[in-house]
C-alpha cells in the first residue's frame, strides 16, 4: 500500500482498460507498427510506442508519421485490431471480478487513453459495453491522462466524490491522473508489462496483483 491511503467506504471504481482489463498491449502495438509500416515508417519497439502513450492514437501517429499520414496510419491500425480481436482477451480474472462487483451494486466505469472506436470494438467484443455507467475515451476530455479531466467526467456521472472510488491502472500517467482527482488509485501488476519499480515512483495508495484483490479493499 502506498502513502496516506484514503478513508471511508468505497462506492465505486473505475478501471483504465489496456493491460488493466484486457490483454491488449501485444496487439496494440503490432496494430501501431501496422500502420507506421503502410506510410512507410520504421519498425518501433514496446518502449518506443509506449512512450507516447497519453494522447490518443490519432495524436500518436501525427508524431510518429507526421500529421498528413496519421489519418492513414490510424484506419490501418483500427482495421488490424478488428482482424486481430480474438488476439485482446481479457486479463485472468477480470470477468469474474466484474460479476462479483456487480453482484454487490457497486458502480463500475472506464477511463482510457484509447480512443472511442478501438474501446467500442474491444468492449462489444467481450460483451462488457453495459457493464459500466459511463465509458470516458480519449476523445471524449480536451486532455489525455496524466490530466484529470476522464476521472473527474466519470465522477460526474457516476454522481460520486474523488475520495469515494478507486481508480485502477497499470500505468503511471493512471497513478497520476488518479492523483491529481482526489482519487484512490490502485495500480494493477497483473499485465506482464507492468513494472512496480515504476509505479511505485508514483506512489499509489493501494496495490494489487491480480483482480479479485480489488475486492479486498471494499
Amino acid at each position: 500500500m502506498g502513502s496516506n491511503p484514503l478513508k471511508g467506504p468505497v462506492k465505486g471504481v473505475v478501471f483504465d482498460l489496456d493491460g488493466t482489463l484486457v490483454d491488449s498491449l501485444k496487439t496494440t502495438f503490432e496494430a501501431f507498427n501496422h500502420g507506421i509500416r503502410l506510410c512507410g515508417g520504421r519498425e518501433h519497439s514496446p518502449e518506443e510506442i509506449m512512450a507516447y502513450f497519453g494522447p490518443g492514437e490519432g495524436e500518436i501517429f501525427a508524431k510518429i508519421v507526421g500529421q498528413d499520414l496519421a489519418v492513414k496510419a490510424y484506419t490501418a491500425c483500427r482495421h488490424y485490431l478488428d482482424d486481430h480481436l480474438a488476439d485482446v482477451p481479457l486479463h485472468d480474472g477480470v470477468l469474474e471480478t466484474l460479476n462479483e462487483l456487480r453482484a454487490r451494486k457497486l458502480p463500475l466505469s472506464i477511463v482510457t487513453g484509447r480512443s472511442w472506436n478501438t474501446t467500442e470494438v474491444i468492449l462489444k467484443h467481450h460483451g462488457l459495453l453495459d457493464r459500466f455507467i459511463t465509458v470516458i475515451a480519449n476523445d471524449h476530455v480536451p486532455l489525455p491522462k496524466p490530466a484529470p479531466l476522464g476521472i473527474q467526467l466519470a465522477l460526474k456521472r457516476m454522481s460520486f466524490e474523488p475520495e469515494e472510488i478507486l481508480y485502477v491502472g497499470d500505468s503511471p500517467v493512471d497513478i497520476q491522473a488518479s492523483r491529481s482527482a482526489g482519487s484512490r488509485s490502485v495500480a494493477a501488476l497483473w499485465d506482464r508489462l507492468a513494472s512496480q519499480e515504476t509505479l511505485a515512483a508514483h506512489d499509489p495508495h493501494h496495490w494489487a496483483h491480480h483482480p479479485s484483490e480489488l475486492l479486498e479493499l471494499l
